[in-house]
């Protein structure tokens, strides 16, 4: 059985883990701090309002306060849209992240695919808009895709989102992974924004805290983000999760060098592995999509290391895997083990 999600090491402490894609740097120690220091609170019910944290992510990312929804990590958010707006028809990519889905058919949704092919290496093209018809009540894409980890093109995330409202179709652009991209403003879908657009993003991936639980959305519009603040949970953000959102939105210096550590080995890793005789595939997130032998994975976990098997992925076969992007010593690990396998 291949696991749902990477991150799975229950009762396998011992390994190195490079099937969750978590910012190598760790949990910032000013987070470690705040929720620390929160611990008073913790006999009482959490703001259901996240006032404080919804201030903090309004002067941080230019959105109304109003227009935004905090919520238990990400994916308890694609459940809130979707049960929020009962879509009848929705369209998603293949190969994307799976929670998009399993939300999508647990409201019996009808449900299109735009398929990502091999011949374009798994790239979208302006194909999608001629699948964005008045019929689709929903859109679930996200920049950079996972596990291809490759960014949607400014120009075609405008037109997209244009297409959609033209359309009467919600967009929902999952940019979880854009914060480790060089130039993440510019590729963000907040230059085009819409009243039928929706940001998704989380404090999972970037600021090492998938345990924590901390999603965001930034909407269009008021009325949007009200019918999402409405659905799921009341009391969805603990208190040392919003404490936790607070004290991170202040750290800058933390995104910044993450994000030039990151692109240091990611390229770092994509040349050892080509040398390898791997194929890497091009990617502008904090992971990367290999092509190799379907053995690949079985090897690593002798070796010590859990990687993240794709077959699960539709379009994918037992021939594709991912890999975090983790500190240099773990990365070089990865690279002697990855020789050990191959007799290099």
């Amino acid at each position: 059985m291949i696991p749902e999600h990477g991150g799975n090491l229950r009762g396998q402490s011992d390994l190195l883990d490079f099937s969750a894609n978590i910012n190598p740097l760790g949990l910032p120690h000013s987070v470690k701090e705040a929720v620390a220091a929160s611990v008073q609170e913790w006999t009482h019910y959490p703001d259901p309002d996240c006032t404080a944290l919804t201030a903090a992510l309004s002067a941080n990312t230019g959105f109304p306060a109003e227009e935004i929804v905090c919520g238990n990590g990400a994916a308890d958010l694609i459940y809130r849209i979707v049960h929020a707006l009962h879509p009848r028809h929705a369209l998603i990519c293949a190969p994307t992240f799976s929670e998009y889905e399993h939300a999508l058919l647990e409201s019996g949704c009808e449900i299109s695919i735009f398929n990502l092919t091999e011949q374009n290496s798994f790239r979208l093209s302006d194909r999608i808009l001629n699948q964005i018809t008045p019929d689709i009540d929903l859109l679930f894409l996200c920049t950079p895709n996972n596990p291809t980890g490759l960014r949607i093109e400014q120009e075609l995330l405008a037109k997209i989102a244009m297409h959609c409202h033209k359309n009467n179709t919600v967009f929902v652009c999952d940019e979880c992974f854009l914060s480790f991209s060089e130039q993440a403003a510019a590729y963000s879908l907040k230059s085009s924004m819409n009243p039928s657009c929706i940001i998704l993003n989380a404090f999972t991936k970037i600021y090492a805290m998938p345990g924590i639980r901390l999603g965001f959305v930034c909407c269009g519009s008021k009325e949007l983000a009200a019918k999402i603040r409405q659905s799921g949970q009341y009391w969805s953000v603990s208190v040392p999760a919003q404490a936790a959102g607070i004290a991170a939105l202040q750290d800058a210096e933390y995104l910044s060098r993450t994000v030039r550590y990151v692109a240091e080995e990611r390229v770092f890793l994509t040349d050892c592995l080509r040398k390898c005789g791997i194929h890497v595939y091009r990617s502008d997130a904090n992971f990367l999509m290999l092509r190799t032998n379907s053995q690949f994975a079985e090897s690593m976990l002798k070796a010590g290391i859990i990687i993240r098997q794709c077959a699960n992925f539709r379009n994918l076969d037992e021939s594709y895997f991912r890999i975090a992007v983790r500190t240099h010593e773990e990365n070089c690990q990865l690279i002697r083990a990855v020789k050990g396998a191959f007799g290099l």
